[in-house]
């Protein structure tokens, strides 16, 4: 099935080297968007480079997933939804990157969904309009061989359990979800994606 990714959203789409830049650029302005000047926003998009440059320098690539994405037979194309200000994306997406390095044949991409709803409606989790989401394409044919995210599924269960909960604040949400991150160490993500691209390899 071709993907709803056409040819033209993976012209607007930023390598990892692009999105990186554009992070850091918001974080250090001066010359960033009206949604990153408010003082709330911008603390929490510094907060969110802090835990990309963790990720990238302390994630451990298990062998299992090493092999199974060096063992990639086609060429394939990463299509991740996501934008600075999600704090689930700042966990995610240095990961998802670092995995794609293990294989030539993989094309890491970076669109802003903040740019295209329309995009993220396609991609709903639950009906949830939930970033980071990773689309996985066959390069060429625009094939789509499955999708991953807004986060690993041990998380999001916790996550949907604790949702309607009115005894915990908001914040108190977001610092569990944090520090879950920290905890597991990519662990999870990495066990889904062993699967995942053994299942996308064919």
């Amino acid at each position: 099935m071709t993907s709803y990714i056409t040819q033209e959203l993976l012209s607007q789409s930023l390598s990892w080297e692009q999105y990186y830049a554009l992070v850091r650029r918001y974080v250090d302005g001066p010359d960033r968007p009206e949604l990153y000047r408010q003082e709330k926003m911008l603390r929490y998009t510094g907060d969110n480079l802090k835990r990309m440059d963790h990720v990238l320098a302390n994630i451990n690539i298990e062998s299992k997933l090493y092999n199974q994405l060096s063992a990639v037979k086609d060429h394939w194309i990463w299509v991740v939804l996501a934008e600075p200000w999600c704090g689930d994306v700042s966990q995610e997406i240095a990961a998802l990157y670092t995995f794609s390095t293990c294989s030539d044949s993989i094309d890491f991409r970076v669109l802003q969904s903040d740019s295209h709803p329309d995009v993220l409606d396609h991609y709903t989790t639950g009906g949830s309009r939930s970033i980071p989401k990773l689309i996985c394409l066959r390069t060429g044919t625009r094939e789509e061989l499955g999708t991953w995210g807004p986060r690993p599924q041990i998380l999001q269960q916790i996550v949907m359990e604790n949702k309607d909960r009115t005894d915990i604040t908001f914040g108190d949400k977001v610092r569990m979800i944090h520090a879950w991150y920290g905890q597991d160490a990519t662990r999870s993500i990495q066990e889904e994606f062993i699967d995942l691209v053994k299942k996308w390899n064919g």
